[in-house]
């Protein structure tokens, strides 16, 4: 893998976006200056190492909000350019025994020294990421999915997936306004049932992103 192919995947990852979204997001740039369009197959080659200078580098680096030397492979240190430019912050990895714990967490959570620390494209500061464990929600997050919570984001809206805490356990669930109130799974496997909270629900915080890899 050569520097610029290196470079897109991480950059593409760090937003959590797909292949498929990287080249609708440059084909909109490219489409608005009268050129052509950029196909996913086209993003996976050039990530692949396929491509050395693609035509659409400008659109790219626009599309990712870095610089275009660093994103070429030039220069000497603008890592932390494109950390500016993009607004990554460094998310902790942590374990669903410790966001089991978090309902009650309004100020950022302080894990001291996390096991693993991920960057993540976000302006908010009180996140965390989770490695998805089970198959509850593997229509939506295949069980070693990362998905990164936001702690600050405690609104329930129908439809979305949120970590809740229930019986003092954190769970990936899709919140139902109902009646009733429920966090529904979202799974292959019909044994999994929709829970009803007795007492109410404990919201960890909104699932905003997920990826298979940062």
């Amino acid at each position: 893998m050569n520097d610029l192919a290196e470079r897109v995947a991480k950059a593409r990852e760090a937003r959590g976006w797909s292949q498929a979204e990287l080249a609708r997001r440059v084909s909109a740039r490219r489409r608005a200056r009268g050129k052509g369009t950029v196909r996913q197959q086209s993003v996976n080659q050039l990530e692949q190492g396929g491509v050395d200078a693609p035509r659409y580098l400008l659109e790219l680096a626009e599309a990712l909000e870095v610089d275009v030397a660093w994103l070429s492979g030039q220069g000497g240190a603008p890592a932390a350019i494109a950390r500016a430019q993009a607004g990554i912050v460094r998310v902790p990895l942590v374990s669903w025994v410790e966001a089991g714990g978090l309902a009650d967490a309004l100020e950022p959570y302080m894990p001291g020294d996390a096991a693993e620390w991920l960057p993540v494209v976000h302006q908010h500061d009180n996140l965390i990421a989770l490695r998805v464990k089970g198959q509850s929600m593997d229509r939506v997050a295949p069980e070693g999915t990362i998905v990164i919570v936001d702690l600050g984001d405690r609104a329930l809206v129908d439809g979305r997936h949120y970590v809740f805490r229930h019986e003092g356990r954190a769970t990936f669930k899709t919140w139902r306004k109902g009646p009733p109130e429920r966090l529904e799974p979202q799974s292959s496997d019909p044994d999994y049932q929709p829970i009803v909270p007795v007492d109410g629900v404990e919201v960890v915080g909104r699932v905003i992103r997920k990826t298979e890899e940062i």
